[in-house]
């Protein structure tokens, strides 16, 4: 929610001496009035509350000196200007409407107005990137600025509103909330950019990406402070784009050594020989915004020392020490910059796989890309033997990747060429898959699908774990089939130092680290109070499922769910406390207690972020808690963990392929509420109705007549308030009569399924 100045309520200008030649106007900016055709371009204004630290983009406003502001844009525009202050971003935002005294009146477009805007990726937002990502969010799109009659232009530094090690990404439209794409062509409307080597359009000759959206060219390199400048000039036919580039010098460059470094995009670098066991410096760092004291580095390449002294640890040789500001990060690989080793010419060694990085996968993660920035050079530390280390949670977050002999495509090591030592962390694969043949046609040896990858073993690695490889290439030789040269295979070595945090508990008893989350396997029976306890974690603000677990506080829960066994998750990450029946390595099946939801426009904690779309597994689905036998039950909140008019999953009988629930089969549920329908064909789960927003709704599915014969039913309010308890019904006395809801009626009113001393009937 934006914040406005309470003390700008007044919708009329007020003037004050400024300068002898104009009087400066004071802005209204609190979304109260608008500026029609009343803007001059050139002329200052006051804006007030602000001062230089705040952002208004410069091709609307320049700031001059304390509250005065220089207007740059078209003043003579036939639409209104509306100005929007928010203190905590310290952001003057501008909005285009169609007229100047109605604040709900329509945004401004283009084929009324001749009004352009901007959306595109997260690595594009305004005042910033980081603080306001526009994310293609329809709402979040942005006015461009017209500089001219029908000439727009944007201004973007990187760093700020762009993202320097991100592509870019971004569209023009013809209207607020995806109003209408500006493509690529020859026609009104159309736009075409001059050739440059900053920027390309998609779809424009033939060009890779989406039609219409603006990227940034693969060799182009751009670093913070780096400017773009994009015009758009629709005053001819098709509209034409031009790119003006200024990089960012800076006036003190880091050093190694005391000699400058040499700048590359956003980052530094500088070519030079290192001596095991010497040190070197690097200075001026603060320049670029770089903390050199806590600087990442990888451990068995340097060591940082502080003060900007490190002391080098691999093989001496010649090297690169890249200075990467933006994620404080020191990187050393062997060979130069334009020339990175290689095995072949320098036997160095890299790795590019998933969910892998340094200094973190989550800042830079090589998601086999292959570039130079995110690929990880392995520190040789003595003749043929190299050594990397990661910790789960930090520069690993998952476990498939894979060694090669540059940083990039080109030689692999498959499984034929690394012997790995047993353990019970990785292991690497060895597929048996297609043949390879020879020039004549000859088949010479099977190469399969990702031969070479490490995996993960069969004990995960949690968060905090520490894992070292030591690679052993002494003796090592490539297999050549053609040749008939039969590999001889480096020996690969895993350390593995467990972390020494503190775990959570559950009722005393330590909880298992599992990737980034932490897991028990307890027995419950429905009733039960357990305790969590999480150190540095506000547990009793963790999300959960209520029909499993209820909160009780001071990390008390009470297990809502039929007995048996159960698998009980914190989710740091998610804030999330998931339950489910069975364990982790075999979740229950419906035959053992589990229905599970699989699909969009729902999700836990919050559809928004965790919908489980249609990918699979335990971690991902959803579990619906069984509270009586046969009878499942899920809480949904509008807005929170369901949206309010569209929805499209289903219910399975694990949490993956295989039972699926659709009417007229072996495992169906049919329904009959004014919210939700089952589609007759696929079993998927759709709105009929509409839900209303931060109301809570409850949904039941009642097996009590068999797999065949679910019924869902779905009433406004909680267990408590709209729904009853459906397991106290047989309770009550005989010949008492429930609709399916569980609520006590005297007489079926209607044709449907009621519960007659605690069996169902269809009347």
């Amino acid at each position: 929610m934006k914040k406005w100045f309470t003390r700008l309520g007044v919708a009329m200008a007020i003037f004050a001496s400024a300068t002898a030649v104009q009087a400066q106007t004071t802005l209204v900016i609190d979304g109260s009035k608008g500026y029609d055709g009343t803007l001059v371009k050139g002329q200052d204004y006051i804006l007030p509350g602000t001062d230089e630290t705040w952002y208004a983009m410069p091709d609307i406003f320049t700031h001059k000196s304390g509250e005065v502001w220089t207007f740059q844009a078209y003043g003579q525009a036939d639409y209104a200007y509306w100005f929007t202050a928010d203190p905590d971003k310290k952001y003057i935002n501008v909005e285009y409407r169609q007229v100047d005294d109605d604040p709900e009146s329509a945004f401004a477009n283009w084929d009324i107005n001749h009004a352009l805007y901007i959306n595109g990726s997260n690595n594009i937002g305004f005042p910033s990137y980081q603080t306001s990502p526009i994310n293609w969010q329809g709402g979040a799109d942005v006015v461009l600025p017209q500089v001219e009659a029908n000439v727009y232009r944007v201004t973007l530094v990187f760093g700020e509103q762009l993202n320097a090690d991100a592509q870019v990404n971004f569209k023009f439209f013809k209207g607020k909330n995806w109003g209408g794409d500006i493509l690529p062509g020859t026609g009104e409307g159309n736009i075409w950019m001059e050739e440059n080597p900053y920027l390309y359009v998609g779809g424009q000759d033939g060009a890779s990406g989406d039609n219409g959206n603006i990227y940034s060219q693969s060799t182009a390199s751009f670093g913070n402070g780096d400017k773009l400048t994009v015009t758009v000039d629709m005053n001819q036919t098709p509209g034409k784009v031009t790119v003006d580039y200024q990089e960012y010098v800076p006036t003190d460059f880091p050093t190694f050594n005391g000699v400058n470094m040499i700048k590359a995009g956003n980052n530094y670098f500088y070519e030079a020989s290192l001596t095991q066991g010497g040190e070197f410096t690097l200075g001026n760092t603060s320049t670029v915004g770089m903390d050199i004291a806590s600087a990442y580095v990888d451990e068995f390449a340097a060591t940082n020392q502080g003060n900007g002294t490190f002391k080098f640890n691999a093989i001496s040789g010649h090297y690169t020490i890249m200075v990467m500001p933006t994620m404080n990060y020191v990187k050393i690989f062997p060979g130069f910059y334009e020339a990175p080793g290689t095995f072949t010419n320098d036997k160095a060694l890299w790795i590019i796989g998933s969910d892998i990085g340094q200094p973190t996968s989550a800042q830079n993660n090589s998601n086999w890309s292959a570039s130079l920035n995110n690929s990880i050079p392995v520190a040789q530390v003595s003749e043929n033997v190299y050594k990397i280390a990661f910790t789960y949670g930090k520069e690993l977050t998952g476990v498939n990747f894979k060694f090669f002999g540059q940083y990039g495509w080109g030689t692999e090591f498959h499984g034929e060429d690394l012997a790995m030592e047993p353990n019970d962390y990785f292991y690497i694969n060895t597929p048996q898959g297609e043949w390879v043949y020879d020039e004549n046609g000859n088949e010479i040896y099977q190469r399969g699908g990702d031969d070479g990858n490490i995996f993960s073993g069969p004990a995960p690695l949690g968060k905090g774990d520490k894992v070292t490889l030591t690679i052993d290439l002494n003796g090592f030789v490539a297999g050549d089939p053609v040749n008939d040269i039969q590999a001889v295979p480096g020996k690969v070595t895993v350390e593995y130092s467990p972390s020494q945090a503190p775990k959570p508990q559950f009722n005393g008893v330590d909880m298992v680290a599992n990737g980034d989350n932490f897991v028990a396997e307890v027995d419950l029976n429905q009733g039960d109070i357990f305790t969590v306890t999480a150190p540095d974690f506000d547990i009793d603000n963790v999300y959960t499922d209520n029909q499993f677990a209820e909160h009780k506080g001071n990390g008390q829960f009470a297990f809502g769910a039929v007995s048996g066994k159960y698998t009980v998750v914190l989710m740091e990450g998610q804030n999330n406390l998931k339950i489910f029946p069975g364990t982790m390595s075999a979740p229950a099946n419906i035959h053992e207690g589990g229905l599970w939801i699989i699909g969009e426009g729902i999700g836990r904690p919050n559809v928004n972020n965790y919908a489980p779309g249609w990918n699979t597994g335990a971690m991902v689905d959803i579990p619906v808690a069984q509270v009586a036998p046969n009878i499942y039950r899920y809480v949904v909140t509008c807005g929170v963990e369901m949206w309010d008019n569209w929805c499209n999953y289903k219910f399975f009988g694990q949490p993956n392929w295989g039972i699926e629930f659709v009417p007229g089969t072996d495992y169906a549920i049919t329904t009959d509420n004014e919210y939700l329908q089952i589609g007759e064909s696929d079993g998927n789960v759709s709105f009929k109705g509409v839900f209303e927003w931060d109301k809570t709704y409850t949904v039941t599915i009642d097996f009590t007549a068999g797999l065949n014969a679910g019924v869902m039913t779905v009433v406004e309010g909680t267990p408590d308030t709209g729904v009853k308890d459906i397991e106290t019904i047989g309770m009550h006395p005989a010949g008492a009569i429930y609709t399916i809801s569980g609520v006590r009626v005297e007489k079926p009113a209607q044709h449907g399924v009621y519960i007659i001393n605690g069996k169902k009937v269809v009347k």
